[in-house]
């Protein structure tokens, strides 16, 4: 045994795993400091099409979601996982190559599909990735959703640095070609250490936290998991449910049929809009009034990112001692108060400087730090109080795949809508006053929920509970 109870295969196979979470960071917003200006400049390509083309990742993210529930069950949590990560990483090293060619039509299309093809890999990653990884060790379930949380947003935060600098040292094809390069090697480890999900019904007799963590885990190691299925689904699971497993059609029907899912969910899309909208106007904003380009514009993304990995961590030990729904509460307000925070420059001079505008990301990281982490365990709670019947497993997966939507909407709303319309006319504090005031209205209905129903509580991943009920089914 190592690391507080979990064994050295399983710490192994989850290191692996979390690496593509970062990987899946990176690809997503390594552009964000050099490509607005090289598309625009060098490519002749508008703002406008430039937040378009930064939109296509989240758009087919959303697209994706739609469909998900028609193909995924949770015995495909592996085979949707590791195939998400190898499309992600072929399409971004395809991204970088569109640098040799020439600007106009083709150049543009060409972004489109790339990054339509980088989204559907990173939806399948994020959609599957966390129910997967908590299956295997359910007592660590809080601590394991913030590790992966954090993976994403270290790899949101290094990505823009890291593309950067790559990118002064040789080109615009390197960043790409070396992200999806080192993707592809390590997905290949993913496969081989990763076992296949554990069946729902299955039977374990120890009730030991980390006990059943190991059981789980060697159980599902046991199962031929480096047979053809793990890369495979023609033979995962069982054959009655087919590809379209209905059981998870049923279960996401289920989960969406709850009023207060649909009430708590409103200001999910809104966690979405900075990360959008600071892709497509934050480098031109940096550039324009400090005279900031790409070579350190990274740093600046990097002050959000970073802040955002690091607290996701406490985060996570907070949500499994059962603090999940306080501290969504008080750090989504937080992320309220932190968005004006981008508009006051414009009222106060004083303000409008390089340093401001980095500790503003700073707090932003830390307030969102908070709102993703404890959505797993607060929409749980929210869908079986409201009724929810089907299995523990389908409901991680239909969350995961809900998660993955609702954000996708917010950054395509930010890149688009507030990044290609509001910015160019209105500019960049006006724009995120714009956000300051949905922020404020999505808080009010969320949070107001939030207390008026009850789950403004202490609240627990009950994983003993459904093991017991599993035995009792069997």
């Amino acid at each position: 045994m190592c690391c507080s109870g979990l064994s050295c295969k399983l710490v192994i196979a989850l290191g692996f795993s979390i690496f593509l979470f970062i990987a899946e960071g990176i690809n997503y917003s390594q552009l964000a400091p050099f490509f607005p200006n090289e598309a625009e400049v060098n490519k002749g390509v508008s703002k406008f099409l430039v937040g378009v083309i930064s939109s296509c990742f989240d758009f087919s993210t959303l697209v994706f979601s739609l469909l998900l529930p028609l193909c995924a069950k949770p015995q495909l949590n592996k085979f949707f996982f590791v195939w998400g990560a190898i499309i992600g990483a072929i399409a971004n090293m395809g991204f970088g190559m569109l640098g040799e060619g020439q600007g106009g039509v083709w150049f543009v299309s060409m972004c489109f599909l790339s990054r339509i093809l980088m989204g559907i890999g990173a939806s399948m990653v994020w959609a599957t990735g966390i129910p997967l990884l908590t299956s295997l060790a359910p007592s660590y379930a809080g601590r394991i959703t913030s590790l992966a949380e954090s993976a994403a947003g270290l790899g949101i935060a290094i990505g823009p640095p890291i593309g950067s600098a790559v990118f002064t040292l040789g080109g615009y094809k390197y960043p790409f070609l070396t992200s999806g390069g080192i993707e592809l090697f390590v997905v290949l480890f993913a496969i081989f250490t990763l076992p296949e999900p554990r069946d729902e019904h299955q039977n374990n007799t120890s009730y030991d936290d980390a006990q059943v963590d190991d059981i789980i885990f060697n159980d599902s190691m046991d199962s031929d998991s480096f047979d053809v299925p793990m890369i495979s689904p023609s033979q995962q699971g069982p054959q009655d449910e087919g590809l379209g497993t209905p059981s998870t059609i049923r279960a996401c029907l289920e989960f969406l049929s709850v009023p207060g899912i649909w009430a708590f969910s409103v200001i999910l899309p809104l966690f979405g809009i900075p990360f959008g909208l600071l892709d497509v106007s934050l480098s031109p904003y940096l550039l324009h009034k400090f005279d900031i380009t790409g070579d350190t514009a990274g740093l600046y993304f990097l002050s959000a990112g970073a802040t955002y990995a690091i607290c996701t961590q406490f985060i996570g030990i907070a949500t499994d001692k059962g603090f999940a729904a306080y501290t969504f509460f008080w750090l989504s307000n937080m992320l309220v108060v932190v968005t004006g925070l981008y508009y006051l420059p414009s009222q106060i001079s004083l303000l409008e400087n390089q340093y401001y505008i980095a500790a503003v990301l700073g707090l932003n990281g830390l307030a969102m730090s908070g709102t993703y982490v404890p959505l797993y365990l607060i929409l749980q709670e929210i869908a079986m109080d409201g009724g929810y019947s089907d299995s523990l497993d389908h409901l991680k997966l239909v969350i995961g795949i809900w998660l993955n939507f609702v954000m996708a909407v917010g950054r395509i709303l930010g890149s688009i809508v507030f990044g290609g319309v509001i910015y160019p006319i209105f500019g960049f504090h006006f724009t995120f006053a714009t956000v300051f005031g949905c922020f404020a209205v999505g808080s009010l209905i969320s949070n107001g929920f939030l207390i008026l129903s009850g789950n403004y509580r202490r609240m627990y991943y009950n994983s003993r509970v459904f093991l017991e009920e599993s035995l009792d089914r069997d």
